[in-house]
């Protein structure tokens, strides 16, 4: 093959750098990048006696993904590096996953500008360092270095404690930027959010001069998080009458919360919206729009939406996959989203979430162990919020080896999966290892939250820990500020119940609750009937009948307790009142999957499917066991089953 012609000394000519410069600043390709390159070394090396053009090059690379060329080309450049040259180096390091090489590059740098700053703590931040981005910050200053905006976003975006977040607000405000750069506002309203100062994030947003349209959508979120419906309404009809235009997170913002209260008027309204806009092309607006639906008994139409959407994307699917599942039609939910993959949709961790969530709910092993190997598959084995729920669905499933499995495996456990395993294992009847969960949470310095409460006295309720117990919530009180509640309380009733102490259990429910609750009441008694002790069953029973409790239970533990003692019409008038007040035993169910259908039935039901046959050989087998002799009873049930 013949080889090519040099090239024409014209061309070579007329290539300047700085027409080279702005070539390589429309690079759109890393192979057009590299012939760029190749061109210029043909044409002359002398390019690259100046900082400038290797610096266009290595910037060219580094932003096309090629971070590795980058280096290489400023390290063997002969030219003199400056402070640009550097900082092209830095970020094409940290672009390779080079952290390290990148803090020796920038400890080595005897001229640092907020670009090299920007650079390192983007790093730090990448890496889920944020330590390290606090303390460089800091070092920030000390050097003489003014922050920029930019700056200030970084730095809250590793922000993980209170007192951190305060201490950056203030030196927003030092650097005269809280009050007048949107952006650094912006970025203090989701540090805020993030870390639960709900109302520090309102008062960032209230003292802003200019607030811009990602000001007004991220004060709503804080509202929303809030469950102040009215708040964000009032936001979104300010926002639309200063004449702001909402766009697709504004208007989902704003679905979410009328669908958590459960305001389907204004719902409809900000739907009609969304047609009136086009909205309903956008993925997020048309999950939010689906979640509504289906919170509004329109699940049909939400389906009929999903169907109309020109192109399949995660976020719709993961809405209706969640809607199926909520009205039990697990089948349909389980075929959607196996219909979304084959139609190139990626799973996303929150797919997994809704799929995972309620298939432990229904108890499909089969379905949740082949979910999970396409999550390893798929290499979400080490996400947050999918081992989350896969330790949710193992606990539910009673396989809590395999919780615990997955539990160690992930390096950084945050709060919501500390808790799903200590609530995991309660529920399991395993209290002593739960606390072993709990102490080592408190231990690692996480902030606690109600539902770490509500697991930790649990787990003492099992264990029958009473001093333990009550030592908790006295701890909760005192250093976290958390005050206890029903549900907490009720433990506590329950622990006392379990270590037998019935009398300290209805003092305790007396004193504690300010008003009556016929569920801690009915623990005790279940208690009292189980330990014996009818005297103290009675009086529980009087308790609740004359509060009106609507449970069947008291009303039939006095009943039987006035007839063995022939007192009739005591008996009698404890029949009417239950009458009276329609007290029901609550009705529970069981169901079964069997090739990929749920059977759901009452204790007073087989299964929808051949129940009556299923009677008629129960009727037989009863039969035959009451007629044959005890000795050929498995003989006789062999013979009817073989017929």
């Amino acid at each position: 093959m013949p080889s090519p012609p040099p090239p024409s000394p014209v061309a070579a000519a007329t290539l300047t750098p700085g027409a080279a410069a702005s070539l390589l600043a429309r690079c759109a390709s890393r192979a057009a990048a590299a012939a760029l390159h190749a061109r210029l070394l043909r044409c002359s090396r002398a390019f690259f006696r100046s900082p400038y053009l290797a610096n266009c090059l290595a910037a060219a690379y580094s932003r096309l993904g090629a971070a590795p060329h980058a280096v290489a080309l400023l390290r063997s450049a002969a030219a003199k590096p400056n402070v640009f040259t550097h900082n092209i180096m830095l970020s094409a390091l940290l672009g390779s996953g080079l952290l390290e090489d990148a803090r020796r590059l920038f400890d080595g740098m005897a001229k640092r500008d907020a670009v090299t700053y920007n650079a390192m703590l983007s790093g730090y931040a990448a890496a889920a360092r944020p330590d390290e981005a606090l303390r460089l910050f800091c070092s920030m200053g000390a050097r003489g270095v003014r922050p920029t905006g930019f700056t200030f976003s970084i730095v809250s975006s590793a922000v993980t404690s209170a007192r951190h977040g305060q201490q950056l607000h203030a030196a927003t405000v030092r650097y005269s930027m809280a009050n007048v750069d949107a952006v650094v506002s912006n970025a203090l309203i989701d540090m805020y959010r993030r870390i639960g100062l709900l109302r520090h994030a309102v008062c960032v947003f209230l003292c802003l001069e200019e607030p811009d349209i990602t000001s007004w959508n991220s004060v709503m979120s804080v509202y929303k998080d809030q469950s102040l419906s009215s708040n964000v309404f009032e936001c979104f009809w300010s926002m639309r009458s200063k004449g702001f235009s909402v766009d697709g997170f504004s208007v989902s913002t704003v679905l979410s919360a009328c669908s958590d209260a459960k305001d389907f008027a204004k719902g409809d309204q900000v739907l009609a919206l969304c047609v009136k806009m086009s909205f309903l092309t956008n993925s997020i607006v048309c999950s939010a729009v689906i979640d509504f639906l289906c919170l509004s008994d329109r699940l049909p139409d939400a389906a009929h939406l999903f169907r109309g959407m020109p192109t399949w994307a995660s976020e719709p699917c993961n809405a209706l996959i969640s809607g199926y599942a909520k009205d039990g039609l697990m089948e349909e939910a389980l075929s959607l989203f196996v219909a979304s993959m084959r139609n190139g949709v990626v799973p996303t961790e929150f797919t997994f979430a809704s799929v995972l969530r309620w298939s432990s709910c229904f108890g499909l092993m089969e379905q949740g162990t082949q979910i999970h190997c396409l999550i390893c598959k798929l290499g979400f084995q080490d996400d947050v919020i999918v081992s989350t729920v896969l330790t949710d669905m193992y606990c539910k499933l009673g396989l809590t080896r395999h919780a615990r499995k997955i539990f160690r495996t992930v390096v950084a456990k945050d709060l919501v999966l500390r808790n799903t395993m200590l609530l995991g294992l309660s529920q399991n009847g395993r209290g002593k290892e739960a606390l072993g969960v709990f102490r080592r949470m408190l231990k690692c310095g996480i902030q606690p939250d109600r539902i770490t409460l509500f697991g930790a006295l649990s787990a003492c309720s099992l264990e029958g820990l009473v001093t333990e117990g009550i030592d908790i919530i006295t701890l909760f009180k005192d250093r976290y500020h958390i005050m206890p509640s029903l549900e907490h309380y009720t433990c506590v009733v329950d622990t006392l119940c379990r270590a037998g102490m019935l009398r300290e259990a209805v003092n305790f429910v007396e004193n504690k609750l300010p008003k009556f609750s016929a569920a801690t009441f009915s623990n005790i008694l279940e208690a009292c009937i189980i330990q014996g002790n009818i005297s103290m069953a009675e009086l529980v029973a009087e308790k609740m009948v004359v509060q009106k409790s609507r449970s069947s239970l008291p009303y039939i533990i006095l009943a039987q307790t006035y007839g063995a003692r022939c007192k009739w019409e005591k008996m009698a008038g404890v029949w009417r009142s239950m009458e009276n007040q329609r007290a029901k035993k609550a009705q529970s169910c069981s169901w079964l999957c069997i090739k990929n259908h749920i059977y759901v039935f009452t204790s007073e039901q087989i299964l929808h499917h051949g129940q009556g046959a299923t009677y008629e050989v129960l009727d037989l087998i009863s039969w035959d066991m009451m007629d044959q002799p005890k000795k050929s009873e498995g003989v006789g049930c062999l013979q009817l089953f073989s017929d």
